[in-house]
């Protein structure tokens, strides 16, 4: 993950550099064409995202805020993660605009830099908060009762408040360093970042601990989560169920955020002389940047799909939500979840009987 997000390749052939703080081609004369009808499919990719995590993650934004009663310390992080997402998608346009003009920004500076930040700002968090997600599942399967004094309702928001403070600082380089810069040839400007040295040792470390460690540590926990369950006792159905779903999400982010920190992190390498790129590599390293910034953008829209994939409590709530508006007054009285229950659902609803004959019959009752 970055500090500072890119802006969207363009589709001509001219000198290009992913951050906009100088051409690709000054690492090396040659000339690194983009990608084939970029200019059409990327900005397509970015409005389709945008679409789809804009309506999926204030779904569930709404599904965990605006319920009643205590909700479990994984909705927490979950809450906070699509208010992550959602923060992203709503600067999707921005950069699909600029795709489809060939990288030209027409939004001035002040939407550059915030747009920067915003991007910035909220991959930073959904990193931290998967990172924050996968400690809590490591202490509630391995450590179980001893780690009940660091597993309460105060302690993950404070953590979701540090994770937030921590992104706000990440992203404060957009807001120094990111504005309009000419493009290569003239024709207009971009928005990029100011060439500097310092900006690229900057973005390294911001790659390392933004990226690089909360993959060391969801990594860790998920390893020593794999191996607890294949010990006696095992886990019942509902909490493998309910890991699933949550490793599934923590995949998907990896998934997507690896190619691009990796890359990145050549990128920079590279600006500041301590990886030499012939002509080759760099075709290679433009194409492969902006097939991983594209990777990494559609994230943002991937949890609401995965909750409707695996999650069969999430299917019906969104089923009623959309349909079955009138019954709404009848289950105000409901919880979705307990503090106390590890369900197999991050949505579903211990608050009885009536409520899954309901789930059932939409189709969606949970095992």
């Amino acid at each position: 993950m970055h500090p500072t997000e890119p802006r969207s390749p363009s589709p001509g052939t001219a000198s290009w550099d992913y951050s906009g703080s100088g051409a690709l081609e000054e690492l090396e004369p040659c000339l690194a064409p983009d990608l084939p009808y970029g200019y059409a499919y990327i900005p397509a990719l970015y409005l389709a995202a945008f679409v789809v995590g804009l309506l999926g993650n204030a779904f569930v934004v709404w599904l965990l805020a605006a319920r009643p009663g205590p909700r479990r310390l994984v909705d927490t992080f979950v809450l906070h993660l699509a208010a992550a997402d959602l923060g992203f998608v709503l600067t999707l346009p921005l950069w699909a605009a600029a795709a489809a003009s060939g990288g030209r920004w027409p939004f001035g500076e002040g939407l550059c830099k915030l747009s920067g930040f915003a991007l910035a700002g909220t991959r930073c968090a959904g990193a931290l908060l998967l990172a924050g997600l996968s400690v809590d599942r490591y202490l509630a399967v391995v450590k179980l009762l001893d780690a009940r004094p660091l597993r309460t309702p105060r302690c993950a928001l404070a953590v979701c408040c540090g994770v937030w403070a921590v992104a706000l600082l990440a992203g404060l380089p957009s807001l120094v360093y990111r504005g309009l810069q000419p493009l290569p040839g003239g024709g207009g400007s971009q928005c990029g970042e100011e060439p500097s040295d310092a900006f690229q040792g900057l973005s390294l470390l911001v790659l390392l601990l933004t990226c690089v460690l909360p993959l060391g540590v969801t990594l860790v926990c998920y390893c020593r989560i794999s191996c607890r369950l294949r010990r006696p006792p095992h886990l019942g159905r509902a909490r493998r169920n309910s890991l699933r779903i949550i490793f599934a999400v923590e995949s998907a982010f990896v998934g997507s955020w690896l190619p691009f920190g990796a890359l990145r992190a050549v990128f920079h390498l590279a600006r500041l002389g301590a990886v030499p790129l012939p002509c080759g590599l760099l075709l290679a390293l433009r194409w492969g940047l902006s097939i991983a910034t594209c990777l990494a953008f559609v994230n943002s829209c991937a949890n609401p799909l995965i909750y409707l994939l695996l999650d069969r409590s999430f299917r019906a709530r969104a089923w009623r939500g959309v349909c079955l508006r009138a019954d709404r007054p009848a289950r105000r009285g409901s919880s979705v979840s307990s503090l106390c229950r590890d369900d197999s659902s991050v949505f579903r609803s211990p608050a009885g009987s009536w409520e899954r004959a309901r789930t059932a019959n939409a189709g969606s009752a949970v095992p």
